[in-house]
C-alpha cells in the first residue's frame, strides 16, 4: 500500500503547485500523507527492517515516534524564565 503512494502524492503536490486554492485536492493529500505516515508507523512498530528497507527505496522522509521527551530534554537547551509569580511590575 505505501509503495503506490509516493506517485500520488507527487502528483498531487504538483496539481496544487498549479492550482493554490483547490483545497479539496489540499485536503485529500494532507488525508493520503497521514495515511502513509500510520502505515509507516505500523511497520515500523512490527518489522523494523522491513521499514527500513521500504523507506529507503521510496526515498521517503519519516520519523519514527519516539518515546516521550522529558520537559528537561524538550527545553532543556533553552535558558530558563526569569520567576515574576507574586512581585509587582510597577514597584516605586
Amino acid at each position: 500500500q505505501v509503495a503506490g503512494m509516493p506517485e500520488r502524492i507527487s502528483h498531487l503536490t504538483q496539481h496544487l503547485k498549479d492550482h493554490p486554492k483547490d483545497f479539496s485536492t489540499r485536503r485529500g493529500l494532507v488525508a493520503l500523507v497521514n495515511k502513509r505516515r500510520r502505515l509507516l508507523n505500523y511497520l515500523f512498530r512490527e518489522d523494523e527492517q522491513r521499514y527500513v528497507d521500504i523507506v529507503g527505496a521510496l526515498g521517503v522522509r519519516h520519523r519514527v515516534p519516539g518515546a516521550i521527551a522529558s520537559k528537561e530534554d524538550k527545553y532543556g537547551r533553552f535558558p530558563g524564565q526569569k520567576n515574576t509569580k507574586g512581585k509587582s511590575k510597577n514597584k516605586k
